[in-house]
């Protein structure tokens, strides 16, 4: 090893060198031992700088009942996967989201990977409702964002009109509250039924039953607070802005404000429902300037007993009316260019659960996941929609080939059986791939161009061109303008992709 010539241990008794002005010094060939020196510095600075998140919406003022659009992205060079991790967004209920990754291919500095997620959201209440700061961790990495503000303004009679037929009929058919005085406000817990399946829609609704006289002494409207509850996948709570029913009760009018939530127990056990709470505040005296005095009441626990799914469970997806779809795109290809396959599934359930169909492609070809899409479109009070998987196929061989009928699984918990869903087979035909031309153009060193960087959202839905253009390079037929378009982008790969999903 060869030691620094100004390093006090080449001097007698380790002693330092007499100080020295400071000017630069006159380049030699050492600057080659610098560069060695300066490289691993920018290669860990590449690394431990971990992924850059962003997050933003289309909007930030709306009304009660419309919807907005949140959009997360973390971007980062490493191939360690990101998570992304999601604030309580209270005042907003879930109605879509949208999974992808984007990969850009750029010049020495590798290429850069962004992982997408979209959040279609509708807002519950009024007011100023803030959206957290949503986080990425990447590895021992965590960065987040800043917060968002979202103004809501208020529309007329819409909480009354949101109310969903289950929770109306809940709200309807509840037993009033057992009170001895008529001037207090009670609280009590609904449920739906003390007993569900594993899976099954459970809706939690706490109702504040207030005097109609003494609401209209209140000088803002009462504040709801639900509990979600362990060992769940819980959607957003929803709190009316105002009187979302009104009974009467011996001789005397109750109004009814309610927070609901809807939930999903994810294992058989007790599930136990945390109390609720409701905070509210009355004027001393009538007039104007008087002091309040402010009041907090919380309701019972209930515990509700969540059933296994009968044996022999053949499946742990639970649903109500599931169909399915599937489409090729196109049903016809040469060796070597990809289709594009999407099956969806729609019907009542807890969509954001449901797992991905088997799909049992023919043999030689090569299948690749891409995003998925899951849409919230409820009915009736049930939570419900449709999510879509999407697939890229490349195949190997010529020929007539089908794609079998597809069955999904689920139990229907209201008629108590399994049963499922089918999509009809589907035909492809495949053409055998032209010889490649302009060998030697091909023969150019040039950056390869993994399939895995391919599915990506420009493939479902963003920009095709730069999609377009790695699979004109990676098909077979390269022409002489696509190799030269190809020195921008990325070149033919000696297939070194991913393990496929056969």
């Amino acid at each position: 090893m060869t030691s620094r010539p100004g390093a006090a241990i080449d001097r007698p008794g380790r002693a330092a060198h007499a100080p020295r002005p400071h000017r630069s010094h006159a380049a030699s060939g050492g600057s080659g031992s610098e560069g060695l020196v300066i490289l691993p510095l920018l290669t860990a600075l590449l690394v431990v700088q971990g992924a850059e998140v962003t997050a933003g919406v289309d909007r930030t003022h709306l009304r009660v009942g419309e919807e907005l659009m949140l959009t997360v992205r973390a971007r980062t060079r490493s191939t360690d996967p990101v998570e992304i991790m999601l604030p309580t967004l209270n005042g907003f209920a879930i109605v879509g989201s949208r999974d992808m990754t984007e990969v850009a291919i750029t010049g020495g500095a590798g290429s850069m990977r962004t992982t997408v997620r979209e959040l279609q959201l509708r807002a519950q209440q009024p007011g100023a409702l803030l959206i957290g700061p949503v986080r990425a961790k990447q590895g021992a990495s965590v960065v987040s964002t800043d917060p968002i503000l979202v103004t809501v303004d208020s529309a007329a009679d819409r909480s009354t009109v949101a109310l969903s037929p289950l929770a109306r009929s809940l709200l309807e058919t509840a037993p009033p509250p057992l009170s001895r005085r008529s001037d207090r406000v009670a609280l009590t817990m609904l449920v739906p039924s003390d007993s569900v399946f594993t899976g099954q829609q459970v809706d939690l609704i706490a109702a504040a039953w207030i005097p109609r006289d003494l609401r209209e002494r209140m000088r803002r409207a009462p504040l709801l607070t639900l509990v979600t509850p362990e060992g769940v996948w819980a959607y957003p709570a929803a709190t009316s802005s105002g009187v979302a029913l009104s009974r009467q009760v011996g001789g005397r009018w109750l109004d009814l404000f309610i927070a609901h939530q809807v939930v999903f127990p994810l294992a058989p056990g007790r599930l136990i429902i945390p109390p609720a709470s409701v905070e509210y505040a009355l004027p001393v005296t009538f007039s104007f300037f008087s002091r309040e005095e402010r009041y907090t009441l919380r309701s019972d626990s209930i515990a509700i007993v969540v059933l296994a799914l009968p044996s022999p469970a053949t499946t742990n997806v639970v649903g109500e009316r599931l169909s399915l779809a599937l489409q090729i795109d196109p049903a016809s290809t040469r060796v070597g260019e990809p289709v594009e396959a999407a099956v969806t599934v729609s019907g009542v359930g807890n969509v954001a659960l449901w797992p991905e169909p088997a799909l049992r492609w023919p043999a030689g070809f090569r299948v690749y996941p891409a995003q998925t899409e899951v849409r919230i479109a409820p009915d009736a009070g049930r939570t419900a929609g449709s999510k879509t998987f999407q697939f890229l196929a490349v195949p190997d061989s010529s020929g007539n080939f089908v794609l079998p009928e597809v069955r999904y699984a689920y139990f229907d918990p209201n008629a108590g059986r399994y049963t499922a869903a089918t999509a009809a087979p589907r035909a492809l035909a495949v053409a055998p791939g032209a010889e490649p031309r302009g060998a030697g153009i091909a023969s150019r060193p040039r950056r390869r161009c993994r399939l895995s960087d391919v599915h990506s959202s420009r493939l479902w839905g963003g920009s095709s061109a730069s999609f377009s253009r790695c699979w004109r390079v990676m098909s077979p037929i390269p022409s002489r303008a696509t190799a030269m378009d190809s020195r921008r982008h990325c070149a033919r790969p000696a297939w070194t992709a991913p393990s496929p999903t056969m």
